[in-house]
């Protein structure tokens, strides 16, 4: 017997559990045998137990259904070769609902929403189809391709199935009963939709979304991995780094016993958190991994009456932080501040930082280089000129170790009381010839621009050299605040800078930029109005220019806040920001770009607490070259409750 359904939209939100136990009640209809050996059991449910009928089904057809009342069923297999689809389907208040699942053997085979949506990710076309059309190689690509659906899932689930101690237990093999405990409290508190071809897992308890992705693109799921909002409630200031496998690494400051120190995760898997720092307040932490997963972590850290760079390599294959090293000079008469770090995939890595000279203020740009060869850093170098006052240095390396070095320069030491007017420097850096010769990028139709460089600097560089930077400026004190962009190309160098936003009599804040292997630019940034704060965005196409700015996120749904940008080599890009709303609420929000489609429709991605401070972390947000997305947040209750 086959059933058929019109409906395109699967809305599983899981309810509450019932009781029961026992075997599966009602009628049965087994076709081919007679026999009543048990060889393939299970439960079916959604939290509740499934009231309804259950369908097993090969490769040639052959269908064996049963009825049951509780959710719970038995088949005798005999006259249906393994492997097999199962089916639930059922009618309550709000329709008609089908749930699917998959066996390879006899034994246990579960149904439930998890194991709809291994089967989901492990198909490449629709589970409705497969089981009205069912063959020999479509049921062996979808048994070979279950395993590393399922791991998926584990990855995804990991915060609440150690919750539920159900730790990377198979949805589809794992023994269970519906009685609010282990596998049953997960559906209990697991929501999972289907919509417009994009699936969505959000932890109920919490509400925050543990993954997000387009149904054919699973290999660009967004995800938090097992950052939590608890652990964001703690974190006082965070960054994340992903692998070409998609494993990430998080680092953060956090509040313990009035000092601040620096703490490192692995974010799949079950590894305890690792405290870096060894004295002092800790801060300002960056992090970049290699191809293999190995990692870098550099900070600040006060010792010695002064804060000093500092570094830590994490070994993934053993999974361990080696004792932290100090980078910037002990010598050193000022405060190294704000560093930041770009890595290849062999390894090798730069830092940055800026630091005084023992006036007030005044600061050098200054690096230090790792070499994976050795293991060791290099003497730090000066890399502004050592006149004028140098900050905010930012750098980007792309894998085979070409990169960008930006910051911001005065045209002045820094001892003036007014303050001096300030460019946007860039080097060049090449894997064996070292940096390139410094240039000024905050160039207008050949002309220099005399004063109101502001900062904000962005900047990112591609796989194949080309390079972006990003910043902020007024061109006359009374006009408004935009964004300007200057763009490298290997072949042509540097372009002059143009403004990339709309016209405006508001500011524009906190531009970002990300460069796709085409050579294709995405920016986004903040862009004031006179009732609120909206999103902006703009895009760069190789060989035509920057397009008309646009928006991400309208204001209408709130005021955006500190937006970030991640995109992978072919262009499809997540962007991440805090709303306020108006209601004394934030919000994480979300919104994906792809190439063909633009923006799709910003959602929220979790709740980030309350706004009576607002001195929340930069949301962050990284992709790997494949498109798999990790996201990793602070909270504003974190804000509040840490300073205390």
């Amino acid at each position: 017997m086959r059933w058929f359904f019109t409906s395109l939209l699967v809305l599983l939100n899981l309810v509450a559990c019932g009781g029961g136990g026992g075997a599966g009640g009602g009628s049965s209809n087994v076709t081919g045998s007679n026999s009543t050996a048990i060889a393939l059991s299970g439960v079916a449910a959604v939290g509740a137990a499934i009231s309804g009928r259950i369908y097993v089904l090969d490769a040639g057809g052959h269908e064996h259904y049963v009825d049951s009342t509780d959710g719970h069923f038995n088949f005798n297999l005999v006259g249906i070769k393994a492997p097999v689809l199962l089916k639930a389907q059922w009618n309550d208040s709000s329709g008609s609902h089908r749930l699917y699942s998959f066996a390879s053997s006899d034994g246990t085979a579960n149904i439930s929403p998890l194991t709809h949506f291994a089967v989901t990710v492990a198909t490449s076309g629709s589970l409705d189809a497969l089981y009205e059309a069912p063959s020999a190689s479509a049921f062996a690509a979808l048994q070979s391709a279950l395993p590393d659906a399922i791991a998926r899932l584990q990855i995804y689930l990991q915060p609440m199935m150690a919750r539920y101690a159900v730790s990377n237990a198979n949805p589809i093999t794992f023994g269970f009963v519906p009685n609010h405990a282990g596998m049953d409290a997960l559906l209990d508190n697991l929501a999972i939709s289907y919509t417009g071809g994009n699936v969505t897992l959000v932890d109920k308890g919490s509400n925050a979304t543990l993954l997000t992705a387009s149904l054919a693109r699973m290999s660009n799921a967004v995800t938090s991995a097992n950052w939590s909002p608890l652990d964001a409630s703690l974190a006082v200031d965070t960054d994340v780094a992903i692998d070409r496998n998609g494993q990430g690494l998080v680092l953060w400051s956090e509040r313990v016993n009035g000092s601040h120190l620096l703490k490192a995760r692995a974010l799949h898997g079950a590894s305890p958190a690792v405290t870096l720092s060894t004295s002092g307040d800790a801060a300002a932490p960056r992090l970049a991994v290699d191809g293999a997963g190995n990692a870098l972590a550099v900070w600040t850290q006060y010792s010695d009456a002064r804060n000093s760079v500092w570094a830590s390599h994490y070994l993934a294959s053993i999974d361990l932080w080696d004792t932290p090293h100090r980078v910037s000079s002990p010598a050193a008469e000022g405060n190294a501040q704000l560093p930041d770090l770009g890595m290849d995939q062999s390894g090798n890595a730069i830092a940055v930082w800026q630091q005084g000279d023992g006036r007030s203020t005044r600061t050098d740009g200054w690096a230090a280089q790792y070499s994976a060869g050795s293991a060791a850093w290099s003497a730090p170098t000066m890399v502004s000129d050592g006149s004028n006052s140098a900050h905010s240095l930012h750098v980007a390396v792309n894998a085979s170790g070409q990169g960008l070095l930006a910051w911001e320069q005065e045209r002045g030491n820094g001892s003036a009381l007014v303050s001096q007017p300030t460019d946007i420097w860039v080097r060049m850096l090449s894997p064996g010839a070292g940096w390139a010769s410094p240039g000024l990028v905050n160039a207008r139709a050949g002309k220099v621009n005399t004063a109101y460089v502001y900062g904000s600097l962005a900047l990112a560089v591609n796989a194949k050299g080309a390079a972006a930077v990003l910043w902020s400026q007024r061109l006359l004190p009374a006009l408004p605040m935009v964004v300007d962009a200057a763009l490298y190309s290997p072949a042509t160098g540097w372009q002059d800078a143009a403004s990339i936003v709309l016209a405006s009599t508001e500011d524009c804040h906190d531009p970002v930029v990300a460069l796709d292997d085409a050579g294709n630019a995405l920016a986004v940034w903040q862009q004031q109005t006179d009732y609120g704060a909206y999103g902006g965005s703009n895009r760069y196409v190789a060989g035509q220019g920057w397009g008309t700015p646009g928006h991400f996120v309208d204001s209408r749904l709130g005021d955006t806040f500190l937006p970030n940008l991640a995109m992978d080599a072919g262009g499809n890009a997540t962007v991440v920001w805090y709303r306020w709303s108006g209601t004394n609420a934030i919000d994480l929000m979300i919104n994906r770009f792809t190439p063909d489609q633009g923006w799709a429709d910003a959602t929220v991605f979790a709740p980030a607490g309350s706004a009576g401070s607002m001195a929340l972390a930069l949301p962050h947000v990284v992709a790997n070259a494949a498109g798999q997305t990790l996201v990793v947040w602070s909270s504003a209750l974190r804000a509040v409750a840490s300073w205390l």
